[in-house]
C-alpha cells in the first residue's frame, strides 16, 4: 500500500499470505477466510418474504424442535453489495474510468443483467451473464442466520395502515399486521471468503463494519450493528451460522449445571426451553460464547485455523476506517483483476 498503510494491516497481510491469493485465479483452490459476526438489531426490523410473516425455520436442538427467526443469506448479501457498490462510486470512480478506458466507468448497479463486471465488487461477489457474455461466480459464501431464541419470544405484530392525506377520513381496508423482529435480537453469522486476495478480505471487513441496514425494507427499518468477533484463515471451511447458534443455546442451557448430577440431560432440556423464551440475552456474554462455539466446533470438525481475535480484528477495522486507506486498498485490487473478468 502507500505511506498511509497501518501496522495492523501489514501484520494481517503477512500472516494470511498462505490462505489468500496474490492475484485472482480462475481455477478454485482451498483457501478460506471465515469471518465470525454477531448481528445485533438496534431497532425493530422486518425480515419477511411476503411483507407480513417473519422469516422462520423449524430446527432441532438437543432433541427438541423449535421455530426460530431467520435472516436469509440473500438479504445479507444484497445489503452488503449495495453498500460495496455505493462505496466504490464514492471512492474509485476516477480510477475505474482510467482502468476501463474509452467511455469510462458509469458506476456499477444492482440490476442483475447490467452489472459492469469490471470492478472489485463484481469480481468478489460475482454476477449473472451480461452484455459481456460471461458469468462470475461469487467467492463470498453467506449462511442463513438464525436467532438463538424462539420466534414467538422475539417477534411483535404492529398495525399499519395507508390512511391517505385527507384531514378527516373513514376507515380504509389498507390495514395490515406485519411481523417485526424486536430490537436487541442477535444473529450469529459466519461469512466465508474463498480464494480471495487480502485486499478483498479488507474490503469485505470494511463493508461489514460500515453496513447497518439489512432486509428488503432495510432503508426504513431495522438498524443493525455488526460485531466482528474473529477472523479465521484455513484450508478448510469452518462451521455454519446454524451450528454456532445452536451451540450458543446449549451453552446457555448448561450454565450452572453439573454433568455428573442426576437427570443432567433432562435438566438441560428444561433449561434449553427456558433459554429460548427469555425476554433478552446479554450481548457481551453471547459474544464470548459465539467465539467459544465456533472454535469448539472447528476443533470437532478437525479444522486447523489461523486466528485473529476480536481485539486484533478491531485494530484492523480501526486502521481501515479512513476512506483514503480503503481507496488505496481498492486501487491495489483493481490492478490485480487483470484478465480474471474475461471469458
Amino acid at each position: 500500500m502507500s505511506d498511509i498503510e497501518k501496522k495492523s494491516i501489514t501484520e494481517f497481510k503477512n500472516a494470511v499470505k498462505p490462505y489468500t491469493l496474490e492475484r485472482l485465479e480462475k481455477k478454485p483452490k482451498e483457501n478460506y477466510i471465515g469471518v465470525l459476526i454477531l448481528r445485533e438489531l438496534k431497532s425493530a426490523a422486518r425480515f419477511t418474504t411476503d411483507g407480513i410473516e417473519a422469516n422462520s425455520a423449524v430446527i432441532r436442538i438437543n432433541g427438541i424442535e423449535e421455530t426460530v427467526g431467520k435472516l436469509f443469506g440473500r438479504k445479507q448479501v444484497a445489503s452488503d453489495r449495495r453498500k460495496a457498490k455505493a462505496l466504490q462510486r464514492t471512492l474509485i470512480s476516477e480510477e475505474m474510468s482510467k482502468f476501463i478506458g474509452k467511455d469510462g466507468w458509469k458506476g456499477c448497479t444492482m440490476k442483475v443483467n447490467e452489472m459492469c463486471q469490471k470492478c472489485p465488487e463484481c469480481a468478489l461477489f460475482g454476477s449473472a451473464a451480461s452484455e459481456e457474455g460471461i458469468s462470475i461466480t461469487s467467492r463470498v459464501m453467506y449462511d442463513e442466520a438464525y436467532t438463538i431464541r424462539a420466534l414467538s419470544a422475539i417477534v411483535d405484530e404492529f398495525f399499519q395502515n395507508a390512511p391517505g392525506d385527507d384531514y378527516a377520513k373513514g376507515p380504509t381496508p389498507s390495514i395490515r399486521e406485519p411481523d417485526f423482529f424486536k430490537e436487541g435480537i442477535l444473529f450469529p453469522c459466519v461469512v466465508t471468503l474463498k480464494d480471495a486476495t487480502v485486499e478483498e478480505v479488507l474490503f469485505f471487513l470494511n463493508i461489514t463494519d460500515r453496513n447497518s441496514r439489512y432486509g428488503a425494507t432495510g432503508t426504513r427499518f431495522g438498524k443493525t450493528q455488526n460485531h466482528i468477533l474473529g477472523i479465521y484463515a484455513s484450508h478448510r471451511e469452518g462451521p455454519s451460522s446454524l451450528e454456532v447458534a445452536k451451540e450458543i443455546a446449549l451453552m446457555l442451557a448448561k450454565q450452572g449445571l453439573d454433568e455428573m448430577e442426576q437427570d443432567y440431560s433432562k435438566k438441560v432440556g428444561e433449561r434449553l426451553k427456558e433459554v429460548m423464551y427469555r425476554d433478552t440475552l446479554p450481548v457481551d456474554e453471547i459474544k464470548t460464547m459465539a467465539i467459544k462455539a465456533f472454535e469448539s466446533l472447528s476443533d470437532k470438525q478437525r479444522i486447523n485455523y489461523l486466528k485473529f481475535d476480536a481485539i486484533q480484528s478491531s485494530n484492523i477495522l480501526e486502521d481501515i476506517r479512513d476512506d483514503q486507506v480503503v481507496k488505496s486498498i481498492l486501487v491495489d485490487q483493481i490492478a490485480k483483476i487483470g484478465t480474471f473478468l474475461s471469458a
